[in-house]
């Protein structure tokens, strides 16, 4: 997996698999996209969970989780 991810990233072999500085965690693509979707929704979070298949209660702890306020995408929570 290790090989696979250095040739993917293009990452030198000599060197050794770190998140390099500038790579987005999962956790803030999530964030980032869950916005998006509100954003292009107009704050529809029924629409928004119905796009991520997953339940407007699993919809609403991640934005909770996240401190997605409304239109801001911004969050206040890491």
């Amino acid at each position: 997996m290790n090989v696979y991810l250095q040739r993917y990233l293009g990452l030198d072999e000599a060197r050794e698999f770190a998140r390099p500085a500038g790579f987005p965690t999962l956790r803030t693509l999530e964030k980032d996209y869950i916005g998006f979707l509100l954003d292009i929704t107009a704050q529809n979070r029924a629409e928004v969970s119905r796009i991520l298949a997953i339940s407007r209660s699993t919809l609403y702890h991640k934005i909770s989780r996240y401190g997605i306020r409304g239109d801001d995408t911004e969050a206040s929570a890491p």
